[in-house]
């Protein structure tokens, strides 16, 4: 096993801005693109905005352990926003901007922030329904234009330029114990709830995981949003901690031209990200023809086997200079990853790692390790982290482990128990340490003759056909238990069948057959109680959490009706 990286003792969040700012000053912080460019923010000049808005923040009348909530899309804007607020002691409040104005209302109500800092288009409605919102005392738009809010943020920056002297930004006692942020999860599995991580939870997670994970003074993009609590701490927070430069993705659509303009050397996100940039690395091969593809890769072998030099970044760069040309690592959570998706990028000499974590343990729990890997695996607990199986149930205990459950004592009480958290997803601790993942507890499907059936490992396997988009399997529609049986609904791969049979040359009914011999075929991979006895197609794709994971009891439930 290798050795650890090297950290540095941080205290809080302030303490780790305070001391990013003095070691990587002049390294550019953050970049997020303005009127088509991308504009820079140094380290030291982050601390000053950071600062000037903190004092921003206290002129407003916030007082420690008031809340502020951040409605936006990843941006400069937003980090700065985040900081400002856990450097001052206040608990900050991210809310995911995708979601109906309804619900972003009800967290609302739920969390009472007495600051709003939102961008766009939620300036105006927000505005627009103050009196739902009685406990918001400020609306500070992102834009230049603040409409309805009370403040521009270059307004609340200049406001607190006139506060900064009085060094107060300074002296505020932060404690590790106090509340840092207010998460709210918006799992597959049902209604969200409000994780409560405090500094110590953060800063712990922080220094565990750069001990596995070294990103250092690296450049990484920022494609997964920064209110999900893996983005924020992978891509944000430990970026900082390690004197990463951070550039900002426009959306997904944009993912790869803004590679191509960052030049990354390190990218987070889930699987269907890495997934479809693969598939799209394949089509380019198979265009310009496997053959040279194919010698390339048997003299990458050979010069591994007889020289011991990995060549394989010279040999394939000019696929990799379609990812930006720099890229080293790409780091996948979120659900289980295509093994062939992991090996092609490693192919083609880019390190691919996956972990496992929750946002109640602030979140990584374990991750695998450059050098020290197994794809099949979501790698080792983090050091200071605990894990242990219980009946097949992961339980957690560590440091980073929330604080409990926003105003919800009935949840905190059953995630917590007697020190652990109970993760609720089922897995097993292999004879060298590993952590391995079956599937979350809610969504077993339990077959009559008392099988356990994880609808993950079904659908990674499935997922594998290159005529299947996207795939959920259940338990079936019967309320009858004895009666339960493996189904699947697709969502078929149109272009697939474009390419193979032409556009006007196939029907329903020629999908129908296909994606039925595709599931037999890929289900022989699996044990006979796992293959799947019934499907049914879909033509549009489902909805899915902002980590893209489908919102499986949106569909279960409307199964059984």
């Amino acid at each position: 096993m290798p050795p650890n990286y090297p950290v540095y003792p941080v205290t809080d969040l302030r303490d780790l801005m305070l001391e990013v700012s003095r070691r990587y000053a002049d390294r550019v912080a953050l970049k997020s693109k303005k009127e088509g460019v991308y504009q820079s923010l140094t380290y030291h000049q982050l601390r000053g905005q950071v600062i000037r808005l903190a004092c921003a923040y206290s002129e407003l009348g916030l007082q420690k352990g008031d809340r502020v909530a951040l409605l936006a899309e990843n941006r400069t804007e937003w980090a700065v926003a985040y900081l400002a607020a856990v450097c001052s002691g206040y608990a900050v409040v991210p809310v995911d901007k995708d979601l109906t104005h309804g619900e972003i209302v009800h967290l609302l109500r739920l969390a009472e922030p007495r600051v709003l800092v939102c961008s766009g288009d939620h300036v105006g409605r927000l505005g627009e329904c103050r009196s739902d919102l009685p406990f918001v005392e400020r609306i500070i738009s992102m834009e230049q234009e603040g409409g309805r809010a009370d403040l521009t943020f270059a307004e609340a920056l200049h406001r607190g330029r006139e506060a900064e002297s009085s060094g107060s930004f300074y002296e505020a006692p932060i404690r590790a114990e106090d509340l840092a942020a207010i998460i709210f999860t918006s799992g597959t599995t049902g209604n969200s709830k409000g994780v409560m991580l405090t500094h110590g939870n953060l800063i712990s997670n922080i220094m565990a995981t750069a001990q596995y994970v070294s990103i250092e003074e690296g450049v990484l993009l920022s494609v997964l949003p920064l209110h999900h609590m893996y983005e924020c701490m992978g891509g944000f927070l430990l970026a900082l901690y390690q004197g990463c430069t951070i550039c900002h993705s426009e959306s997904l659509r944009r993912i790869p031209e803004n590679l191509r303009e960052t030049g990354p050397t390190v990218v987070l996100g889930v699987p269907l990200l890495f997934e479809t940039l693969y598939r799209r690395i394949q089509q380019g091969i198979r265009e310009k023809g496997e053959g040279r593809f194919r010698v390339a890769m048997g003299i990458a072998a050979l010069s591994e086997r007889v020289l011991g030099m990995n060549v394989r970044r010279l040999l394939f760069k000019s696929v990799r200079q379609k990812l930006g040309g720099r890229l080293e690592l790409l780091i996948s959570g979120g659900a289980a990853i295509q093994g062939d998706v992991v090996r092609g990028f490693r192919e083609l000499g880019i390190d691919f790692i996956q972990g496992y974590g929750m946002t109640e343990a602030s979140p990584i729990i374990s991750v695998n390790r450059v050098g020290c890997s197994k794809d099949e695996a979501v790698g080792l607990p983090l050091p200071g982290v605990e894990v242990r199986v219980v009946e097949g149930e992961i339980l957690v205990r560590s440091p980073s482990v929330m604080k409990g459950y926003y105003r919800n004592p009935e949840a905190t009480q059953e995630a917590l128990r007697d020190g652990w958290l109970h993760t609720g997803d089922l897995g097993y601790l292999d004879e060298d340490g590993f952590l391995h993942i079956n599937g979350r507890s809610k969504s077993v499907i339990v077959t009559p003759n008392g099988k356990n059936v994880y609808p993950e490992e079904v659908e990674g396997v499935l997922g594998a056909s290159p005529y299947i988009s996207e795939v959920l399997v259940w338990g079936g529609a019967e309320s009858d238990p004895s009666e339960v049986e493996v189904q699947a609904v697709v969502v078929p791969n149109t272009e697939t069948f474009d390419q193979k049979f032409g556009p006007d040359a196939y029907d329903e009914a020629k999908v129908q057959d296909v994606i039925g011999d595709e599931i037999r075929e890929h289900c022989k991979r699996l044990a006979p109680y796992k293959r799947v006895k019934r499907f049914t197609l879909r033509a549009e794709v489902f909805e899915k959490t902002t980590t893209r994971k489908i919102k499986r009891h949106l569909y279960t439930g409307r199964l059984q009706q």
